[in-house]
């Protein structure tokens, strides 16, 4: 460890690092500022991946975000919060600034910008921030929409990652396999994100719900019972991956009720992977998953959606819900989910990563998995 602290010695910067890809994603999104006439973009991340798509920099800490400027003409600015991952940052090659506030890294003449603060799911603007950008008369374009069209087939380079990631969830969730009678959710929870992080995880929350008809949810203190199933979601990020995947673990020995939520849910899985080929139409997907539940007599039961797009973040698109006008393309890296939760009934649910290629979806990682038919 002292090695590392000499001067002049090169330390090790997890979560940043140089690429083409990078600055490839930044032309991309200069041009849609360009085509726009806006002075600049730009990206804020606190946790989410605005600013890490863009540059290899993720932000980490809870308390912590980061800022770039994409000005329309001009060099980039990278802005961190603290002045010690400076460093970290400038290992993308960009130029770092110390930002105490998002808009540190702006210019003071811009009138017309564009954002970039989240994601699908989570908006991360502050409020401060977007007082202050009104109080300067800043006019501000969301290219969220914009912008995730862009991300949603994924390089070769960002499917080798996601496949990293779901190695790496995959093996986080065998830490579950047996008999989990005794245990409480926390340590239930703590188990997969230890093995999560052992491999590497920067990151990994894992959601829990115990016994029939539970919400799979945060860690409240449950104790599992004899009789009671697990549904376990985790989600986490390696080297700038996310990775969404989910599985249940019925009791030992499993019940028919058990076995048959498993079944509807995984026969609904098969479905919705065969339907997912460049072209189709999400409605027609979530339509066809809907059909394998209703089988079942389960689709009033049915829990979330069926999925969605992973890449730097998630949700991204497409978006598995019934009503969506998206349509799949090549490319893409889909966790597709279904569940079911019936009170005192069939509640399960299973899921994992699908890519889509030309001949159709396949399962992201070829070995047997949790998630696997």
């Amino acid at each position: 460890m002292a090695a590392h602290r000499r001067r002049g010695c090169c330390p090790f910067v997890p979560w940043a690092r140089v690429s083409d890809e990078h600055a490839a994603r930044r032309d991309a999104v200069r041009d849609v500022a360009a085509s726009q006439s806006l002075d600049g973009v730009l990206a804020f991340s606190w946790r989410r991946s605005s600013v890490a798509w863009l540059t290899g920099y993720s932000p980490g800490y809870l308390s912590n975000f980061a800022a770039l400027w994409l000005p329309a003409e001009g060099e980039a600015l990278l802005g961190v919060r603290f002045d010690f991952d400076e460093p970290r940052a400038a290992a993308t090659g960009l130029k770092v600034v110390h930002a105490v506030t998002p808009l540190a890294v702006l210019p003071p003449a811009v009138s017309r910008i564009g954002v970039l603060a989240g994601d699908l799911g989570v908006v991360e603007l502050p409020v401060a921030v977007a007082h202050e950008l009104a109080s300067r008369r800043i006019e501000v374009v969301d290219l969220v929409p914009v912008v995730a069209p862009m991300q949603a087939a994924k390089s070769p380079d960002e499917v080798r990652g996601l496949r990293r990631a779901a190695r790496v969830a995959a093996l986080a969730l065998d830490t579950t396999a047996g008999d989990l009678t005794g245990r409480t959710d926390f340590e239930i929870a703590a188990m997969i994100e230890a093995s999560a992080r052992r491999q590497g995880a920067t990151r990994c929350l894992a959601l829990v719900g115990v016994g029939d008809g539970a919400v799979i949810t945060e860690a409240t203190g449950v104790e599992v019972g004899a009789a009671d199933a697990v549904g376990l979601e985790v989600t986490l990020y390696v080297n700038g991956a996310c990775m969404h995947v989910t599985v249940s673990r019925p009791p030992t020995p499993a019940r028919d009720v058990d076995r048959r939520a498993e079944s509807a849910c995984r026969e609904a899985r098969t479905a919705i992977m065969a339907a997912l080929v460049p072209g189709a139409a999400v409605d027609e997907v979530v339509r066809i998953g809907d059909d394998v539940l209703d089988r079942y007599g389960l689709r009033e039961f049915k829990e979330y959606d069926f999925g969605h797009g992973i890449g730097a973040e998630t949700p991204e698109l497409p978006q598995l819900v019934a009503g969506n006008d998206q349509t799949v393309v090549r490319d893409m890296v889909v966790s597709v989910h279904v569940g079911v939760r019936r009170p005192y009934g069939e509640t399960a649910v299973v899921g994992g990563p699908a890519l889509v290629t030309s001949g159709g979806a396949i399962e992201l990682l070829d070995e047997r998995t949790p998630w696997s038919p």
